[in-house]
């Protein structure tokens, strides 16, 4: 992978650090400042479509995590863990009710993709039709998991991890512009290719769970403000 051989760049602690930044603009934009007195459409617009540019980030960040990791089982247990903890958030934050059974958390969308990825790698270098039609399988099952499921992103989610899985080790150019496509159906998502594009391989300084736990966190205190304002309306 060429993003691998770059001697400057960002490490993947700040492509978190992104990530988060744009995903609290965008689910601040939801759950607390579209619910307040005197909201204004334009500012509100302007929030979530900074959002737009997390969720590739975490696409590519799961799919470097899966080829970085140490126990791939551990990494998928960590992501179901956080998709439970996140749920009743999450539908406070994003929904305004405690239980909302129409809409999942992108943590399930993740948890979907990473066992795809699991599944694929195995037939990764075998090229006989039936692991061709295995993979197609798995992708198609994959998709519609995270349809049915009603995860975020749904099916669309699940395939775009499946895709930087894929555009991994291609060249760089090739890369780019599939995400540029892939995300194009998003005004800014497309966005994301540039952080992506100064990525360094390095993994920086993590603080793994807190990353894992900035998720349910955040959700949970926009979540009891959104439910307060609904009150207070």
């Amino acid at each position: 992978m060429e993003t691998l051989q770059k001697k400057y760049g960002i490490s993947a602690a700040v492509l978190k650090w992104i990530a988060v930044v744009t995903m609290l603009t965008d689910h601040f934009a939801v759950a607390v400042y579209l619910q307040a007195a005197g909201c204004k459409y334009d500012v509100y617009s302007v929030m979530r479509k900074v959002g737009r540019i997390a969720f590739p980030i975490y696409c590519f960040l799961l799919v470097e995590g899966f080829f970085h990791t140490r126990n791939v089982k551990k990494y998928l247990r960590n992501c179901l863990l956080f998709a439970v903890i996140s749920e009743i958030p999450f539908d406070m934050a994003i929904f305004g009710q405690i239980v909302y059974p129409q809409g999942q958390n992108v943590y399930f969308t993740l948890c979907i993709g990473l066992g795809a990825l699991m599944i694929l790698d195995r037939f990764r270098a075998k090229y006989e039709t039936r692991y061709v039609l295995l993979r197609l399988l798995t992708i198609a099952v994959a998709a519609y998991a995270g349809e049915i499921l009603d995860v975020d992103y749904h099916w669309k989610g699940v395939l775009f991890i499946v895709m930087f899985y894929y555009i991994r080790d291609m060249q760089e150019w090739i890369r780019n512009l599939a995400v540029i496509f892939a995300f194009a159906y998003e005004v800014t998502a497309p966005l994301a290719v540039i952080p992506i594009h100064f990525y360094n391989g390095e993994r920086g300084r993590q603080m793994k769970y807190l990353f894992y736990a900035v998720y349910p966190l955040h959700l949970l205190v926009f979540g009891l403000i959104r439910l307060f304002l609904m009150g207070e309306g």
